[in-house]
């Protein structure tokens, strides 16, 4: 399995790239559980779900603060 590419989600809106971060969230709890219980753990799994999550929370931080600057960026032409 290998880790994720960035321009794999670049193409999800808003509501799916929500859902994917709280199945990824739900995914990583389930991983802890595992290991605390000393089932069958696979520990490449922590990794890959943990890159995962921190590539689309990057994105989502990224979608919002471009929306604010372009908000912002619009008004002021409106004011001038």
């Amino acid at each position: 399995m290998t880790l994720t590419k960035y321009n794999d989600f670049k193409n999800l809106n808003d509501n799916e790239l929500d859902e994917l971060i709280l199945k990824l969230k739900k995914e990583l709890l389930f991983l802890r559980i595992q290991k605390v219980n000393f089932s069958s753990l696979q520990p490449h799994l922590f990794r890959h779900t943990k890159h995962h999550l921190a590539q689309l929370l990057t994105y989502k931080r990224q979608k919002l603060n471009t929306s604010k600057n372009l908000r912002k960026i619009r008004k002021n032409k409106i004011l001038k």
